[in-house]
């Protein structure tokens, strides 16, 4: 048991690198496409390794705001970006919404 415990912790930092992460970093411009989707455009490369279905997209996150966390995402980097903030954003690792972007799970205005 104590083998399978320890083997799962030295794990986890594959799965923290395997996103791709703003790291404190501007806000160039937000997006917000009819169906709700949209994205958030920073002004550098994410750092990490963005999953193999990011094509061209290095300095996006994407979201949903028919979700509730797509919505909080919205307004965390209106309000960045409104007050002039840095935002720091970690990727899901996947690209679900748009397929060529990663996905947004979790971040903070600095």
């Amino acid at each position: 048991m104590k083998k399978i415990i320890l083997g799962a912790l030295c794990a986890l930092p594959l799965f923290v690198y395997a996103a791709g992460t703003a790291n404190i970093y501007d806000i160039t411009f937000v997006r917000i496409d009819k169906s709700g989707m949209g994205y958030v455009e920073f002004a550098s490369s994410l750092v990490g390794t963005p999953p193999t279905c990011v094509q061209g997209y290095t300095h996006a996150l994407s979201f949903n705001t028919n979700e509730s966390g797509g919505q909080s995402v919205l307004a965390l980097v209106l309000a960045a970006k409104a007050s002039g903030r840095k935002v720091y954003a970690v990727g899901t690792g996947n690209c679900e919404i748009y397929g060529v972007m990663e996905r947004w799970e979790w971040g903070y205005i600095q």
